[in-house]
């Protein structure tokens, strides 16, 4: 799963192309030449034979943010929907979609699954979304979702979405039956040997710890011990500290909110452990490294599939400049591990619509995301992706990359370029990519 754990449950080709008008301006230097003409005004493109879809106006697209804005998640999700609105306002100063403006409402399912259920149903009867965009630790509103073919992106989450062709992970496509070998092949570079999963209870914690453990292997690695109860915030980590010291684990995979997993962190430094390769998924906000100190030191850490905001990916790749200061003068922070989600989550939306053509429907944005080569959320996503139906992978194949970083004395070290491994069987254990 691209980090982040499920709570209660836990594609006719038809591409329009975007088209725009040209400018042909004729000049010449001879003094007996005809005047110039006058440039020809950008083509209007005409929407009244649309037929009539929920969200879709002449003049607008709604999309309905569901994040989890309250509850026990709430600060591990800050900024997504901030995020999400940023790109539609980038798209919107250029004309917006077609001339329709992108519009957007955030709904709270305040970390709550059955909330989300109420969400959903807020999102499509009331307000009449045309798509939704999610950040949230619940899959309990998707069999809805899909039941009405309502277009879906956000976090990888949960066993139900990553199932249904209406459901698209912004970071690419997941798997249940599949994991892939990155995690394993990092820790390995860092010096791990035998490793300690710590997790949520919850049905998705549990496929994540069992796809981990069956990829260590791959890597040379083991795991030692398996602790499937932890907290999902902030708690007294005493005793999660002194069963890994037990087990003699040299490293961790915490699947674990952020605030948990430093929890783990701060007690194993009180019990004066050093684990050589510790990782913890979401960590990636410099803040949050920097309150933390020297209780961080050496903690692996990752956005949930995005590329981080780092002075070094900044260097490599313009996309990520163009993110952070589009975030930092709408005075955003650009540094956790949600808001590039949801930046990354709207470019797709917005690139897919463009495919869909000037008559969008949900069905046609569903088969244009689907059919599409590539996307690169712009530019924010380590490499490439799409959700393209394949033998093996009916809903796409998952991309094995993730861009990593290190915490060391308060500070934030990017690698200098993503990770890849390899994907692999669950069942088998065999590579097949």
């Amino acid at each position: 799963m691209n980090s982040t754990i499920s709570r209660s449950r836990s594609k006719t080709l038809a591409i329009g192309a975007l088209s725009a008008a040209t400018v042909v301006m004729l000049a010449t230097n001879s003094a007996t030449a005809a005047p110039k003409p006058a440039p020809k005004a950008t083509a209007v493109i005409s929407t009244a034979s649309c037929a009539s879809v929920d969200g879709v106006t002449s003049s607008s697209i709604k999309f309905a943010i569901i994040q989890s804005v309250t509850g026990a998640n709430a600060a591990n999700f800050k900024g997504f929907n901030e995020a999400v609105k940023l790109r539609l306002d980038q798209e919107n100063a250029k004309g917006g979609i077609f001339g329709r403006k992108l519009t957007s409402v955030l709904i709270d399912d305040a970390s709550n699954g059955t909330t989300q259920v109420t969400a959903a149903y807020k999102a499509v009867q009331d307000e009449k979304a045309f798509a939704i965009i999610q950040e949230t630790t619940s899959d309990t509103m998707m069999t809805y979702l899909n039941t009405n073919n309502i277009p879906v992106i956000g976090i990888n989450n949960g066993a139900v979405g990553l199932s249904q062709l209406n459901n698209f992970p912004a970071t690419g496509p997941g798997s249940i039956a599949y994991t892939s070998t990155t995690a394993p092949t990092r820790l390995k570079a860092a010096g791990a040997t035998k490793v300690a999963t710590i997790a949520f209870p919850v049905p998705a914690a549990i496929n994540t710890a069992n796809s981990f453990a069956a990829s260590l292997p791959s890597a040379g690695l083991t795991e030692v011990l398996r602790i499937a109860d932890a907290p999902f915030g902030a708690y007294d980590a005493t005793s999660t500290a002194l069963k890994i010291k037990t087990s003699g684990a040299d490293a961790a995979f915490l699947i674990l909110l952020v605030d948990g997993g430093v929890s783990v962190m701060t007690a194993l430094k009180q019990q004066g452990i050093t684990l050589k390769a510790p990782y913890m998924a979401g960590l990636s906000d410099p803040a949050v490294i920097k309150a933390a100190g020297s209780s961080l030191n050496g903690v692996i850490g990752a956005t949930y599939g995005t590329t981080p905001a780092t002075p070094v990916t900044m260097a490599a790749r313009p996309g990520v400049r163009t993110y952070v200061k589009g975030m930092t003068a709408a005075g955003l922070n650009a540094y956790g591990a949600s808001p590039p989600l949801g930046y990354v989550s709207a470019d797709i939306f917005i690139k897919g619509l463009k495919l869909t053509g000037k008559c969008p429907t949900r069905q046609g944005l569903i088969t244009a995301i689907r059919s599409a080569k590539s996307f690169d959320g712009g530019g924010m996503i380590p490499v490439p992706i799409n959700y393209r139906p394949t033998a093996l992978f009916p809903f796409g194949q998952p991309v094995p990359c993730s861009w990593f970083i290190t915490a060391q004395d308060g500070q934030v070290i990017a690698d200098k370029a993503p990770t890849c491994g390899q994907l692999m069987e669950v069942a088998t254990g065999k590579i097949v990519s």
